[in-house]
């Protein structure tokens, strides 16, 4: 029983032996912000996706009449598609969405020393914890990847005092309005989320009624929660995937399969061929009939791979696999390194060869340019957030550092050098991956309750002597020689004495 004792004491009320017993409060689960999504017992809460194979020439037309809504849709649900059947796709739009680590720092807005408001850390704290609760590299990754396949993201900031969220609206239901602040408004369709206003914040049952009571369905999402990033801001009439263009590589890449399958498929089976003979005449020296069942007898014995022929004529085969000039057209691995190429990245991040580190390294540089321009939208769209939703004179914004996965190290080292004269210490600690709301806490928890002073240093070149030769540079400082050199451990014994 739950109230069972146990030597005069109530189990229920023990406390663990050697460990400090926490009575979380009961309301703190209820805390955590809470936003439905789907009802499993009402039908229709969830939209079904269907997206139908189209021909390679179907997706050129659309291209061709892009502002379209219908056009607009197709190639909308083309990338969908293709982000769900072909790998491809799927890890190129992951890699640039990926790029960045979403490293940012925090300063104050038009910050003027001799005019502080007496909120000003009151404010400054607020904001810090406001932006964690977002965890800005998780969305700014997740709505990078959305606007990569969709062509736009379309969300609202939803969010209390304990957590924080963006919910994703359909693309299907939106449309852009307008620019503020230089930053993307959009409207939504009040028609096609009449039946399911549970699973959208309160806000959006007002601009319901307010569609009931105006006959206008399309109503805008208010400016303080609205959030909506541009693949490409260069095109204002339409909102198409970027990488729309490299779609008809995919189905070329998809046919090369299909082809090398039925190859594969076709080598596998035999045809066994018997001549009945004949005489000079021409007719045959064995009747029918005898003809017949030996056929059935040869035919039952046979797999299913295996298939028998007989006639009067001599048959031969006329095979095209030793044609150079054919077997290395079309190829499966001519499509697949087309398709990268079209794409503008470089095929050895995705498993292609034969590409020199040097190249390798100057395609990763061009790559981040690719998004930033994504990637500084949503810095504007943060920083709109901040200046609406947080009242005081004095404001914050924040500053997303341009820190990828490859050039982090590259870039700790510039952080590093610069707070080293004092400049940007917050800058080299996010870079490091400590945001600024951490430091100071980390900084009291490691000076009072973590006993650095009394850990052993691990072992390296600068606790211990007799180590020879300099420490190995880099990969992303060695060009093709070093990485022949190192590959092949050419300098294993050219220590000295």
């Amino acid at each position: 029983m739950a109230n069972k004792k146990r030597n005069g004491r109530n189990t229920r009320d023990a406390k663990p032996r050697g460990e400090p017993f926490i009575q979380m409060p009961a309301s703190f689960a209820r805390e955590l912000m809470r936003q439905a999504t789907y009802d499993p017992n009402k039908s229709g809460s969830k939209k079904n996706h269907s997206y139908p194979l189209k021909y390679k020439e179907d997706v050129l037309s659309w291209l061709q009449n892009p502002s379209s809504t219908t056009s607009e849709k197709s190639l909308r649900d083309a990338s969908n598609y293709m982000y769900l059947s072909s790998m491809h796709y799927n890890r190129l739009l992951n890699y640039y969405a990926g790029l960045y680590t979403g490293a940012y720092v925090i300063a104050p807005l038009g910050f003027n020393q001799n005019d502080i408001s007496s909120n000003f850390a009151k404010q400054y704290y607020r904001v810090k914890k406001s932006l964690e609760l977002m965890n800005i590299p998780h969305i700014m990754r997740f709505v990078t990847l959305v606007a990569l396949r969709d062509g736009a993201f379309y969300g609202v900031i939803v969010s209390d005092n304990n957590s924080s969220i963006i919910l994703k609206i359909d693309p299907d239901y939106c449309r852009i309005t307008a620019i503020c602040d230089n930053s993307y408004l959009y409207e939504v369709d009040m028609t096609k989320i009449s039946r399911n206003l549970e699973f959208y914040p309160q806000v959006f049952t007002d601009m319901y009624l307010k569609y009931v009571e105006t006959g206008e369905r399309w109503q805008e999402v208010p400016i303080d929660i609205s959030v909506c990033i541009k693949a490409d801001e260069t095109i204002p009439d339409y909102s198409i995937p970027p990488f729309a263009g490299v779609i008809p590589s995919l189905y070329t890449i998809a046919n090369e399969e299909a082809l090398q399958e039925t190859a594969s498929e076709l080598r596998n089976y035999k045809m066994l061929s018997g001549q009945i003979p004949l005489d000079e005449k021409g007719n045959q020296l064995i009747p029918d009939d005898i003809v017949k069942q030996y056929y059935a007898h040869i035919a039952s014995a046979l797999d299913d791979r295996v298939g028998l022929a007989l006639s009067p004529f001599k048959l031969e085969s006329i095979s095209f696999e030793n044609n150079a000039s054919v077997s290395n057209l079309n190829t499966l691995s001519d499509a697949v390194a087309n398709f990268w190429s079209t794409a503008g990245t470089s095929g050895l991040l995705h498993g292609r060869e034969n590409d020199t580190s040097g190249v390798t390294q100057l395609a990763i540089k061009n790559d981040e340019t690719y998004v930033i321009g994504i990637i500084q939208q949503f810095e504007r769209v943060i920083n709109r957030h901040l200046k609406t939703n947080f009242s005081g004179s004095q404001k914050f914004k924040i500053s997303i550092l341009p820190i990828t996965v490859f050039n982090r190290g590259e870039l700790i080292k510039y952080y590093k050098e610069a707070a080293s004269f004092g400049v940007g210490k917050s800058y080299y600690a996010a870079a490091v991956g400590v945001p600024q709301i951490d430091i100071a806490g980390m900084d009291y928890i490691e000076r009072n309750f973590v006993p650095f002073d009394n850990l052993t240093p691990l072992k390296n070149s600068y606790t211990t002597s007799g180590d020879v030769g300099r420490p190995q540079e880099d990969l992303s400082e060695l060009g093709d020689a070093g990485m022949e050199t190192r590959d092949n451990d050419t300098n294993a014994n050219r220590g000295g004495v």
